[in-house]
């Protein structure tokens, strides 16, 4: 297995100040590897200018919808940091690490930069498929982040010409951070759709990310990941086996 070093936990498209970081590849994706320590520099400073940039948490059911949708890949590179936030995309990324396997599985990036938004009381606007989705989330922030004052909150319908209406409540709010749960690629259609008009400081998409940790607990949630681990495998598979034959064939 591959040695893939520290700087690798965390990863974003681009240029990290005066040169490059080191490069990760998850199914045709090419990540620049960040720290979480680093991930979160970056993300202050999106806070503090503008126009909105967007982050987004990548998780195995996203790289599964990556490998089934066409243009995801493409939406995806278009994001100012890309966060690898899971354990699996990780191993089989051939990151050894304990340590960043450990950040991954815990979350880290995510929870501190919900700490920087409640200890400096940010206002944020949520986006959620569904009620169900939106207690889930609000029960969260409440739990755990109570000083981020929530500016709004609106469900998103998979429906077109839905967006035009949030994005005008949205930018009534006077919000500086959009928290969004829609999952992919809903997510990213939303957000690439949209972007040009927000009036927002950071976008943060977390898909599923927030339900993992709880289904990692159940049954249903064991045998998800699963089948997570299952989809991924097999994908870098026929990509490695793709690989081997064009190489075969020059």
């Amino acid at each position: 297995m591959q040695y893939v070093p520290r700087s690798a936990i965390i990863a974003r498209l681009g240029i990290i100040g005066d040169g490059m970081c080191e490069k990760i590849e998850v199914l045709g994706l090419q990540l620049d590897g960040f720290t979480a320590k680093e991930a979160m520099q970056e993300a202050i400073r999106y806070m503090e200018t503008e126009p909105i940039s967007t982050i987004e948490i990548l998780a195995g059911t996203s790289v599964v919808e990556l490998t089934e949708t066409g243009d995801l890949r493409d939406k995806l590179s278009q994001m100012e940091l890309l966060i690898v936030g899971d354990r699996t995309l990780l191993e089989l990324s051939g990151i050894e690490d304990r340590t960043l396997l450990k950040e991954a599985e815990t979350h880290l990036f995510l929870k501190m930069f919900l700490r920087y938004l409640k200890k400096g009381n940010r206002k944020v606007f949520l986006l959620a498929p569904s009620e169900e989705r939106m207690g889930k989330l609000r029960d969260y922030l409440a739990r755990y982040y109570s000083g981020i004052e929530i500016s709004g909150a609106e469900i998103v319908e998979d429906k077109p010409q839905v967006g035009d209406m949030i994005v005008n409540k949205i930018n009534g709010a006077e919000t500086e951070c959009i928290l969004s749960v829609l999952p992919s690629p809903q997510q990213e259609n939303f957000i690439g759709e949209n972007k040009a008009v927000l009036d927002a400081r950071v976008w943060l998409g977390l898909g599923d990310g927030l339900s993992k940790s709880d289904a990692k607990k159940s049954t249903r949630g064991k045998i998800q990941n699963f089948f997570v681990k299952f989809m991924l495998k097999s994908e870098i598979k026929k990509k490695e086996k793709k690989q081997h034959g064009q190489a075969d064939a020059k």
